[in-house]
Parts: C-alpha cells; sequence; structure tokens
C-alpha cells in the first residue's frame, strides 16, 4: 500500500464570506444569550451548520445556483488543485458534508472540463455500484488506491471557539 500523505491548504475568507460569517455569528450568539436547555442546544447546531455552509461556499448557504467563482477561497483553491491533479492524468476523490454543496460542484467541475460522478447517500445501492465501478475502469484507479483524496472541511477555529462563546467548555 502506498503511504498517505496529506497536507493542509489554510485558506481565508473572501470579502463577502467575512461579513456573512460574522452576521450570522453575532445573529444566532444573540439568540443563544437568551435561550435555554434543548432550545439553545439546537441554536448552536443552527450556527455550526450554518457556519460550515458559509465556509463551504455563500452560495451554498444562500441556497444559490451561483455564480461561484471568486466567492469562496476554499472552492477556489480546491478547484485549483483538481485542475492541476486532472492535467497530470490523475483521478480525485472530493468528499463533502452536503449534497447541496456536492451538486454546486459538480456542475461547476463539469463547466470546467471535469469528468465527474457525483455519488450521495441519494442514490440507490444499485447505482452506486456502478458508479464505483465506472470511476474505476474510466479512471485505472482503484478507490483507495493511489487516487488523489479531497476532503472540504469547515473553518475549524471558528467551529471549536463557539462552545466557548455559548457558555460551554471544551467538552460543553
Amino acid at each position: 500500500a502506498s503511504p498517505t500523505t496529506g497536507t493542509d491548504h489554510v485558506v481565508r475568507l473572501t470579502p463577502e464570506q467575512a461579513p456573512l460569517y460574522r452576521a450570522v455569528t453575532e445573529g444566532i450568539l444573540d439568540q443563544i444569550e437568551s435561550a435555554e436547555g434543548i432550545a439553545r442546544r439546537g441554536l448552536v447546531l443552527k450556527l455550526l451548520t450554518a457556519l460550515k455552509q458559509i465556509c463551504n461556499h455563500p452560495a451554498h448557504y444562500l441556497r444559490q445556483a451561483g455564480p461561484l467563482t471568486g466567492r469562496s477561497g476554499k472552492l477556489d483553491a480546491s478547484l485549483e488543485l483538481l485542475d492541476i491533479i486532472r492535467d497530470e492524468g490523475e483521478a480525485s476523490l472530493v468528499f463533502t458534508q452536503y449534497v447541496a454543496m456536492g451538486d454546486l460542484l459538480k456542475a461547476h467541475l463539469e463547466a470546467a472540463g471535469h469528468r465527474t460522478i457525483f455519488l450521495s447517500g441519494q442514490v440507490p445501492l444499485r447505482r452506486r455500484e456502478e458508479m464505483v465501478d465506472q470511476f474505476q475502469a474510466g479512471s485505472g484507479v482503484h478507490l483507495g488506491q493511489g487516487a488523489h483524496v479531497g476532503i472540504l472541511p469547515v473553518c475549524r477555529d471558528a467551529g471549536s471557539r463557539v462552545p466557548w462563546r455559548t457558555g460551554g467548555g471544551p467538552r460543553g
């Protein structure tokens, strides 16, 4: 088996993302201050979900079809990396937590000339198996062997600070 190499690419929020991130944070934190019990926990989850989506792309959070280019540091960096991998004739796997973000990525990548296969939990099992076979046959790469794997993580620092600001501790 080939050794696994991981690389973090730290990117900044864009001028569109930063104020949206700040406004959503402030708005929901105001609601959290006056909430109690399960309602408070629900608002914390709502905030974390919103911040993940904003970090993915403003279009994801705002439920827009686009445009995508130049609006998300994470997306722009990911697309640059995917272009390099494609130009070298290699395959990639990209994981995202959200089907809506996957839909945005698929449309954008296809418009940029990438061949895509979008597999989500919404795809029936038989079709998923066909898609895996198609990926392996089309790329010459077996899943988990030699493919470049990309994960679109969230803004780590922002998500880890929220429990502190909402009255919890590192476990709370």
